[in-house]
């Protein structure tokens, strides 16, 4: 089919699964729209316009504690 694996989906990258990670290609690589995607978080985080408001979601917070700890000196206020 192909001879290496391209993930452009930031939204499913965090995912172990086969069809988002390349199972059993040997050159793997993100794509364009993940770049783009990496480079927004980057203007945000490294250096946004304050004041700076975060507002999380999801159901299970126990994974979010770790984003939280490390977003907490990087905004004004969180939701």
């Amino acid at each position: 089919l192909a001879d290496l694996f391209v993930n452009a989906a930031f939204g499913t990258a965090h995912r172990a699964h086969s069809s988002m990670v390349g199972e059993g290609y040997e050159v793997k690589c993100s794509g364009g729209l993940m770049s783009k995607e990496l480079d927004a978080f980057a203007k945000v985080l490294d250096s946004p316009a304050k004041p700076v408001l975060a507002i999380l979601g999801g159901a299970k917070v126990s994974d979010k504690i770790q984003l939280i700890m490390n977003m907490l000196d990087k905004v004004n206020k969180m939701i």
